[in-house]
């Protein structure tokens, strides 16, 4: 996604070019996305070019948020949403290049962002320089040269693009793993209620390959589909951009959710803001648990934070403590009926929900639940 937004950004100033206008500002804060199509947002960054400036001046902001964090993912492994987190203006070459291998640091994309300007500051004694000085020729040399600029902006980010990466999470749905059956009642379950209810808006949370969000999608939703592993989410993206599904795949930990940024705190809003009672139905297959029996949330608080999520329908999963797979995640420790079981769950959920539907999809005692909300949020 962050290279399809660089990408984007490269062939809009471009385009701006011709025309006699520039682009002044280039990050990714400046894209959002349609589904998988990344859209530019900032129409105040677009501007009246002077025709003998022989520079783009947003150059160094776009190789230090578009291609620098790529090159980060790729050759490093650094996560792109920590890198964003921890540094929203991006990285500097300084950053990357004591971490790189000697073969990495000369390989093409590397050596002309990272290699070339840290040797060059050393030998100046000056910060690797990150933009490009102030430079004035005749016009049709200068645009000339700008032109040469965004070529190579846009070459930058496709060379430093990665391949899909593999995780423990990209070999969930391998029949090794779980049978097909479990997950195609899952599947029913979920077309089932989308048939039935038909929700506008859906969020799908642990969404691994985008199977349940596909699944509302083609049955008319605009879905939001996260997970808090980027590898099986790059995975995603790359399948539903394929299949043109109206999905919009985000890197999310519901345990550490995206916080608010910017200017004051206000600036951006954090991801629980932006989500609280902003969909009509959420998809919470086999996540509950983790975060239960994984990371030792009561029962309670983890049912309403997904909760809070929707303003009417909730499908959500049971995994037994005695699961292979949640067994794990307790590694030792012991839940009591009383904070994990089918009862308590159901106990937590009767405050508020209604239980439409539920169904054993496993031989170990996995249910699913479609829960509805006794008075929908903004109903009436």
């Amino acid at each position: 996604m962050l290279a399809d937004a660089g990408a984007l950004t490269a062939q809009l100033a471009r385009e701006l070019l011709a025309e006699g206008l520039g682009l002044k500002d280039a990050t990714p804060l400046n894209v959002l996305f349609d589904g998988c199509t990344p859209v530019f947002v900032d129409a105040l960054s677009v501007e009246p070019r002077d025709p003998g400036d022989a520079v783009w001046f947003a150059y160094g902001q776009f190789v230090r948020t578009f291609v620098l964090p790529l090159l980060a993912s790729k050759y490093l492994g650094w996560s792109l949403r920590r890198t964003f987190t921890g540094a929203r203006d991006g990285l500097e070459p300084e950053m990357l290049y004591p971490r790189l291998s000697r073969i990495d640091r000369l390989r093409a994309p590397v050596f002309a962002m990272v290699t070339g300007p840290v040797l060059l500051s050393r030998r100046l004694k000056s910060p690797a320089p990150s933009g490009t000085g102030f430079a004035r020729m005749a016009p049709e040399r200068a645009k000339f040269s700008v032109e040469r600029l965004l070529n190579h902006a846009a070459r930058s980010v496709e060379r430093a693009r990665g391949s899909a990466s593999d995780s423990r999470w990209t070999s969930y749905r391998d029949s090794s793993v779980h049978p097909p059956e479990y997950h195609e009642k899952r599947r029913l379950i979920v077309e089932e209620m989308m048939r039935e209810h038909h929700p506008a808006r859906v969020l799908d949370i642990g969404t691994n390959d985008g199977t349940f969000a596909l699944v509302a999608a083609a049955m008319g939703a605009a879905v939001v589909a996260i997970d808090r592993d980027e590898a099986v989410v790059e995975r995603a993206y790359r399948r539903i951009k394929t299949e043109n599904a109206n999905i919009l795949p985000l890197v999310v930990d519901l345990l550490d959710p995206t916080p608010t940024a910017g200017w004051r705190n206000e600036e951006r809003q954090s991801f629980l803001q932006r989500a609280t009672n902003g969909f009509d139905a959420v998809l919470c297959l086999a996540v509950l648990h983790h975060l239960v029996a994984g990371d030792w949330i009561p029962l309670e608080a983890a049912f309403d934070l997904v909760a809070e999520l929707t303003r009417d329908l909730l499908v959500i999963e049971f995994i037994p403590a005695d699961d292979p797979h949640c067994a794990g995640l307790l590694r030792g420790r012991q839940l009591t009926a009383d904070r994990w079981s089918v009862d308590a769950l159901l106990g937590v959920a009767h405050r508020e929900f209604d239980l439409v539907a539920r169904q054993v999809v496993s031989p170990s005692g996995r249910e699913v639940f479609v829960l509805r909300r006794r008075s929908p949020v903004g109903a009436g």
